[in-house]
């Protein structure tokens, strides 16, 4: 492709398989703003994106109606760029395949060509939402009486509430950012969970709302809050997940941790 397709005028949609479709990103250019250097990344993790309208022809003509989940790692030097990943998983509507294992192993060779690492690509069999409670002990910012500050994003709203150590889980369905290439609106709830000095929850909500009109890539959000987090905290142990919400038939969900291993991910009542 020789172009961004986000943020452009006008989009021819095809019908017809067509790995051409795959834009790449450099991670680097991005992360280098975040003083994250290209050798050793301060942590692991991986981008889960979730594609509830993917379809293609079955060698009888029959079509299929599937939900895709794709995993990338974090450690990936690309990711692929949002609507370009829509349009080439929108190509395979009108194509045949012979069984839903060809057409799952076309995806990942394709994915992993793409950003240079591998990449898992499975059927979600998730069909029931988890109960949208939050779980017991973690820290609901949105019951706090917080609003969207003045200025926009800046990290300058994190503050710590002393040098006592603990562990807490934060989250928050409130969390809104822009895409940075058509300005149009992301949603997502975002968990955080540390083992450090303790973060002001009100400060934190309040630097996670000013978030609200700053454009950002998905991944790129997640990590931002990490680095901003580990700056402020000092944690000997972070965990960050932005859970958005679909646009185009996809969600993505970022997960950044240092110190923790994976923790299970399930799509939330909103997705």
């Amino acid at each position: 492709m020789s172009k961004l397709l986000l943020g452009s005028a006008t989009t021819d949609y095809v019908n017809r398989y067509d790995q051409s479709l795959l834009y790449p990103i450099e991670r680097q250019t991005q992360r280098s703003q975040l003083g994250i250097g290209p050798d050793a990344l301060p942590f692991a993790g991986r981008d889960i994106w979730n594609a509830y309208e993917f379809t293609y022809l079955m060698a009888s003509g029959k079509p299929t109606s599937l939900v895709l989940q794709i995993e990338v790692p974090a450690a990936s030097e690309k990711i692929i760029e949002s609507k370009s990943m829509k349009l080439y998983l929108g190509s395979f509507a009108g194509s045949t395949f012979e069984d839903m294992a060809s057409v799952l192993s076309i995806i990942k060779d394709d994915l992993s060509a793409g950003i240079g690492a591998a990449v898992r690509v499975d059927v979600s069999s998730n069909t029931e939402l988890p109960d949208p409670r939050f779980p017991e002990g973690a820290v609901n910012l949105d019951a706090l009486p917080v609003g969207v500050p003045d200025g926009g994003y800046d990290a300058a709203h994190l503050a710590v509430k002393g040098d006592r150590e603990a562990e807490a889980v934060f989250v928050t369905d409130l969390f809104r950012s822009l895409c940075p290439m058509t300005g149009q609106p992301d949603y997502a709830r975002v968990w955080i969970r540390l083992e450090g000095r303790q973060l002001s929850a009100p400060s934190l909500q309040r630097y996670l709302l000013s978030f609200r009109e700053h454009g950002e890539f998905a991944e790129q959000v997640a990590e931002r809050i990490f680095m901003d987090l580990t700056q402020c905290a000092q944690p000997s142990r972070l965990g960050v997940r932005t859970e958005f919400t679909r646009r185009g038939g996809i969600d993505i969900n970022a997960e950044r941790q240092q110190g923790y291993a994976d923790w299970t991910y399930a799509r939330h009542y909103r997705q």
